[in-house]
């Protein structure tokens, strides 16, 4: 993170969407999807602010629930929101760029 006097310039943050979950083989069961991060622009957000919000900067969704007989079908995971400044970047750990975000919504899926 560089910071020049009370501004950031970049914030590096945890971000795993949620894992799927368990299917019931025997009676054809499917396990729920996990849950989706998602990075929302907002327009008075500010990376200090989310620093400030989140001090683990963590940002897990839910897990999928297992299939049942009750319910072969799982239900989804539960999404997760981040609201972060409106043009910013998204690269992963090795400086790929994932996204870029001018104002829309901007995914980061489920395993």
């Amino acid at each position: 993170m560089r910071t020049y006097g009370n501004f950031i310039d970049d914030l590096r943050l945890y971000v795993r969407g949620g894992t799927g979950g368990m299917g019931y083989p025997r009676l054809g069961g499917e396990g729920g999807r996990g849950g989706d991060v998602w990075f929302v622009a907002q327009e008075r957000s500010t990376l200090k602010s989310i620093k400030a919000r989140y001090p683990q900067k963590r940002f897990v969704a839910g897990t999928g629930a297992n299939s049942s007989v009750k319910a072969l079908k799982g239900e989804k995971g539960k999404d997760c929101e981040v609201h972060v400044p409106p043009g910013i970047s998204v690269l992963d750990d090795d400086g790929k760029k994932i996204g870029k975000n001018f104002g829309f919504h901007l995914i980061y899926p489920s395993i």
